[in-house]
């Protein structure tokens, strides 16, 4: 158990630290680059976050199903690489399909940057394969270690883009960068190259409702940017961007925590109690997510002053009440990722169909920062209260349900 913890430790610094040195790369750029411009490289982070709703559910139901069954590890993994092939290629194909399309919907000024994120989808879905094989062997050290390689190599590149070729095109090859630098350290070492391997796996990848849960997450944290992105103004969305970008640390720092903690919560061993780990890693989420958010609210000038130098001094007003929103969202995530583990389904769902709401809540606001911040705001609180109050309804829906720290993995994953 001591060996877990430390490993658990390490990853969460070093998660913390890539993300860290992630947001630094946003904050650069929303000072180098002029608002419209920052605002269509923002959209390009925002699609890598998308785009990597996939690789978070395949990271996280992976890992999770080994912790659960560790006796079906090789068949899971199989199965989950050949899935994963499969939903790269495609997934690439169709991004670049509708990559005109978007380039002109979201006022894109490039539709190159479009066709570069997606060529580097497949890529992404490959390191969320064998990043979840780590964490669900507990070899967290390696995982923590491939973090810090896409960190540095994204830190890099998107430095040299910006010194020689500052333009959205650019950043976007940039941020594609570190995932050749994570892949490379957590490659499997198989006699084929898996990642061309197209035949029928041997039995079902294990997502399912950490897939659904997965999703929404994403989804209900970014879909704000893109909406806005389509609704306001080039340089108003920029400044959306902008605000977006510092609420987002609440949310990153919530995440962080899942994805290194989560093991603790799940393992078949520990000291504490399955319900304890359980109050534990919620209570450690919200107190995180107040705390910021209280950080936020009060120095919110600062803070706008010290990260673009009065640049976006039209977003101070609006900072804590977007922050809060992110805050709560945060919390309602961790408790919808918490009981998809349980095989719950009902909480994820509620919380993919608030996405939707948060879409409708933007567009809504028309082309005003402050509306669209304050309806968010409201939206997002509502959704708070369904989601949490989700537990009840899904009692009252049948589905196969399982105890949370039972190892036996039938019914979890359906």
């Amino acid at each position: 158990m001591r060996q877990l913890l430390t490993g658990s430790a390490g990853l969460l610094i070093a998660i913390m630290a890539v993300n860290a040195g992630n947001y630094g790369l946003n904050v650069l750029l929303a000072n180098t680059l002029d608002p419209a411009v920052f605002g269509d490289a923002s959209l390009m982070v925002t699609v890598l976050l998308i785009t990597g709703v996939l690789a978070a559910t395949i990271q996280l139901a992976t890992s999770v199903a080994i912790l659960k069954a560790p006796q079906r590890r090789d068949a899971q993994l199989g199965a989950v690489r050949l899935l994963t092939n499969r939903l790269g290629f495609l997934g690439s194909l169709l991004l670049v399909i509708a990559s005109p399309f978007a380039t002109s919907a979201l006022q894109v000024e490039s539709g190159w940057a479009l066709l570069v994120m997606a060529l580097g989808f497949p890529l992404h879905l490959q390191l969320a394969v064998e990043r979840g094989r780590l964490q669900g062997d507990l070899q967290l050290g390696q995982l923590a270690f491939t973090f810090v390689a896409e960190g540095v190599a994204r830190v890099v590149a998107t430095l040299l883009a910006v010194m020689l070729a500052p333009d959205v095109t650019t950043l976007a090859l940039a941020l594609n960068v570190g995932f050749v630098g994570g892949y490379w350290v957590c490659r499997p070492r198989l006699a084929r190259w898996s990642w061309l391997d197209l035949s029928n796996p041997a039995g079902h990848p294990p997502l399912g409702s950490v897939g659904v849960a997965v999703v929404a997450v994403t989804l209900v944290t970014n879909i704000d940017v893109i909406a806005a992105k389509g609704v306001l103004e080039p340089a108003a969305a920029g400044s959306f961007a902008a605000l977006a970008l510092g609420g987002r640390i609440v949310f990153f720092a919530s995440w962080t925590l899942q994805q290194a903690l989560l093991p603790l919560v799940i393992a078949t061993q520990s000291p504490l109690s399955c319900r304890v780990r359980r109050r534990l890693f919620l209570a450690g989420n919200a107190l995180v997510c107040a705390f910021l958010v209280t950080v936020g609210w009060v120095w919110a000038a600062r803070w706008v002053d010290l990260g673009f130098g009065g640049k976006y001094s039209d977003v101070v007003a609006l900072f804590g009440p977007y922050a809060l929103g992110t805050g709560v969202i945060s919390f309602v995530a961790a408790l919808a990722v918490l009981r998809s583990t349980d095989g719950d389904h009902t909480t994820a769902r509620v919380l993919l169909a608030g996405s939707l709401v948060l879409t409708f809540a933007v567009v809504l606001g028309g082309d005003s920062l402050d509306a669209i911040v304050h309806a968010r705001l409201v939206a997002v609180f509502a959704l708070g209260v369904v989601v949490v109050g989700a537990r009840q309804l899904s009692e009252r829906v049948p589905q196969r349900k399982l105890a949370a720290c039972r190892s036996d993995m039938e019914g979890v994953f359906s």
